[in-house]
């Protein structure tokens, strides 16, 4: 059962229907590994009866684990803002389940109300928690206040275990992998991996006590370590079911007695690449270790390096020049693309020789939630699993070569799920042609008016179409603290291409709702369009409309001539005030002519910032900019509010 496009990703329930291992999964004594991934695999590279779990519903694949529990569960978790896992975590601890929560101080701390709803509902389940500064939060609301040493470093971590605390050994599970219990994870490009081995539960456990202080119920900041203060775990290497699986955890202590996950897996595809290497990375660092060894051993050509990188990073990469975006990333026996995917390319995955001609040759892959990157290995509390199987490696390639099928537009991201009778919050405007409705709390997905050519701020580099600015500017006005539904051609759900619903718009108003579409017609807003599948009806009456507004000389029919033309994008942003819809501007990727659109960046400047990152590389905070000469903390104050770096 797939549960991607069904309202259980939105909307959740206490029980899904479906096991890891069919309905009857947990009473099963052998050992096994399960994957899953939430984005369509390209199947047609499964190896015979080999299918991947894809599609899948990534959330539910830790609720149902926790819904299991008899006796323990322990949550290691970056970010923890899904009412789901909640309200599973307080029913465990309703049938007497001990529940133990371990989490990133930041994120514990500095999160908004979702984050607020989920530990309000663990309080009233009377569940403690730990985060990495050694704060103690307890159900009567009590804040045991400490400050651990390294508590500006991240607790990344994503795992669980399940019942190792009972006395039977049939039990445990870890569960694993890149996917962080928010809204947003079940829309990024994640998997997550169900271990049911003792041996494995229990370094996850060892991992897990030196975090929360010791074995008990209750946490003991006195004896909590995080970061460089943990040791290694008692073992690294197992036998789970006849497939050889390691586990490390990083950062690298202080004396450096722990295993070096770079080191592992350097080591790794030095011994067991011979004739590809393929990575999908939501960042990976070009200067490190495994990106030169990954480098090194294709220079030669002989073996097939192919790679993923989430478009954000990519785009930094290619700005400053790094190796991950040069020219020769993407020659000859290279191939490495910025991922094309529904959000954000969460994977943190390497796969050795998954199409290896020895049938005595075994593939391995690597997963978890350690990024390629020097904060990975120096700082934060990450787990890496490494797995030599050609049935689960195999899998991993399904979802990989899915993955690049997108990054060469072969084919495109799924839509989410959306409820034409809902109505949706406004999430951001892009221009007066697109807009993103909110399908959950920090996700948004565009959505563009079907039948109607409404021209855009973005038409390359610096330019854009007449009329944009005041098209965006007017979109921006409407909207405002109004509500939206959508409708396909046939009134059911809409067509997506590009990444937006090509929907017909209606805006809630004061005497009813209204046509967007239409409105913006009449305004002279735009001018109708006959692509994509409309309703025949809707094409007429469109025309119509527009004639109307030409006749009445109404928005851009007082230039008709210009209908459709370039203009410069600084001119035409000048006609309108949609600040929100050009910020905020990307200072490690945005041109000369875009960097003028800021407030106080003239043509000497917009060089000046260009020049200082084809020297220096990308910028690391915003803050970074007072480095250019003349640019002051007056300056600053003003750019921070509308600039990024991501």
């Amino acid at each position: 059962m797939k549960n991607f496009f069904g309202f259980l990703l939105l909307f959740g329930c206490s029980f899904c229907g479906w096991g890891l291992q069919g309905n009857t999964a947990f009473a099963q004594s052998e050992e096994w590994i399960k994957v899953y991934f939430n984005m369509p695999a390209d199947q047609s590279v499964a190896l015979p009866g080999n299918e991947s779990n894809d599609e899948w519903d990534l959330i539910g694949t830790l609720e149902l684990l926790i819904d299991s529990a008899t006796t323990s569960v322990d949550l290691c978790i970056y970010d923890l803002e899904h009412p789901r896992i909640a309200h599973a975590l307080a029913r465990a601890a309703d049938r007497g389940v001990q529940v133990r929560i371990v989490t990133d101080d930041h994120n514990r701390t500095d999160g908004g109300e979702l984050d607020l709803e989920v530990w309000t509902i663990l309080a009233k389940a009377g569940i403690t928690s730990i985060d990495d500064d050694g704060d103690i939060y307890t159900p009567d609301g009590h804040i045991m206040d400490n400050d651990l040493v390294n508590n500006s470093s991240d607790m990344h971590n994503k795992f669980a275990i399940i019942d190792y605390k009972s006395p039977a050994t049939v039990d445990d599970y870890v569960w694993t992998g890149s996917t962080n219990m928010t809204y947003t994870g079940a829309f990024n490009t994640n998997h997550t991996l169900v271990i049911k081995d003792t041996e494995v539960a229990r370094v996850y456990t060892e991992e897990f006590e030196q975090m929360w202080g010791d074995g008990d119920e209750t946490p003991e900041h006195t004896l909590a370590v995080f970061h460089k203060d943990k040791v290694n775990v008692s073992q690294n290497i197992f036998d789970v079911g006849g497939i050889k699986v390691e586990v490390y955890f990083a950062p690298v202590n202080r004396d450096r007695t722990k295993p070096s996950v770079s080191d592992r897996l350097v080591q790794l595809m030095d011994e067991e690449a011979q004739h590809g290497i393929n990575f999908q990375a939501f960042a990976i660092t070009p200067n490190i270790p495994i990106s030169k060894q990954m480098w090194d051993q294709t220079a030669d050509g002989q073996i097939l390096l192919r790679g993923l990188i989430d478009r954000a990073f990519y785009s930094r990469y290619e700005s400053a020049g790094e190796i991950w975006g040069s020219s020769e990333a993407s020659t000859g026996n290279r191939l490495i693309l910025p991922a094309n995917e529904l959000r954000k390319l969460h994977h943190k995955i390497i796969l050795l020789d998954t199409q290896h001609p020895d049938p005595s040759d075994i593939a391995v892959m690597v997963a978890g939630s350690y990024n390629f990157s020097m904060n990975a290995e120096m700082n934060n509390d990450e787990n890496t699993i490494i797995i030599y199987s050609d049935e689960i490696t195999n899998q991993f390639y399904q979802d990989f070569q899915g993955a690049l099928n997108r990054a060469n537009e072969e084919s495109y991201p799924p839509a989410p799920p959306v409820d034409t009778e809902k109505w949706y919050d406004i999430y951001a405007i892009t221009d007066g042609s697109r807009f993103e409705i909110e399908i959950a709390p920090g996700f948004g997905y565009g959505v563009r008016f079907l039948g109607v050519n409404v021209p855009s701020i973005y038409a390359g580099e610096d330019s854009a179409r007449f009329y944009s600015g005041a098209a965006a500017d007017y979109l921006q006005n409407l909207l405002e603290g109004r509500k939206v539904r959508i409708k396909g051609y046939d009134g059911d759900t809409p067509d997506a291409r590009y990444n937006a619903f090509q929907a017909y718009v209606e805006m809630e108003y004061d005497n009813g709702p209204i046509s967007l579409n239409k409105w913006l017609l009449e305004k002279g807003y735009g001018t109708s369009s006959v692509y994509y599948r409309q309703h025949s009806d809707s094409v007429a009456a469109f025309k119509r409309y527009e004639e109307r507004a030409r006749q009445n000389n109404e928005g851009i029919w007082k230039n008709p001539d210009k209908i459709g033309s370039k203009v410069l994008r600084a001119e035409e942003v000048d006609t309108g005030n949609p600040a929100s819809v050009v910020y905020p501007i990307n200072i490690n990727t945005a041109d000369a002519a875009t960097l003028q659109l800021l407030p106080g960046i003239g043509p000497a400047y917009s060089e000046r910032i260009i020049t200082y990152r084809e020297e220096n590389g990308s910028f690391k905070s915003v803050d970074e900019i007072t480095n250019i000469r003349g640019i002051g903390p007056k300056t600053l104050q003003k750019l921070r509010p509308i600039t990024t770096v991501e």
